[in-house]
């Protein structure tokens, strides 16, 4: 058995930081330096951010400590993929339209575009891990293939 060290993989830290960190921070601010919005949507909205969040960063650290090429990472990266667009509706609100009153004005937001936008990244990104999985993939088989041959051919 192999003592290697634990570390915590770079992906999680950037997950953790883009996914948990800046956003809590950002909701937070607009919680204090905006007493005008309601703060029930923003609680929800952090409610909702954390636990997302802490998921992401246990798929993204669960993930690095497969080769590429294995299937549980690329499962893990489809799950991390699963779960940011979940993040990202918790963040949006829940829906599609925003709408907000500040004073006595209503102000609406449609997010469609943006969740249109979001959604497409997100089935680049599920090709992106699918093209390393089966790249990868072929290129371990090969490699094990070839270095069986070796050892049989050595060993006669």
């Amino acid at each position: 058995m192999s003592h290697k060290k634990h570390y915590v993989a770079p992906k999680a830290w950037l997950a953790f930081c883009i996914y948990f960190i800046i956003p809590l921070c950002s909701l937070l601010l607009i919680l204090t330096e905006y007493p005008e919005i309601p703060s029930a949507r923003i609680y929800a909205r952090i409610y909702w951010v954390i636990p997302t969040a802490l998921v992401i960063v246990l798929l993204s650290q669960l993930g690095s400590y497969y080769q590429k090429g294995e299937t549980k990472r690329f499962v893990l990266n489809i799950g991390v993929t699963f779960m940011t667009m979940i993040w990202v509706l918790g963040l949006l609100g829940g829906g599609l339209v925003m709408t907000t009153f500040w004073n006595e004005y209503e102000f609406s937001l449609h997010m469609d575009k943006y969740v249109l936008l979001i959604g497409s990244v997100a089935m680049l990104n599920i090709l992106y891990y699918v093209f390393e999985w089966k790249v990868y993939r072929k290129e371990r088989e090969s490699l094990l293939r070839h270095g069986k041959k070796k050892i049989c051919s050595t060993g006669d």
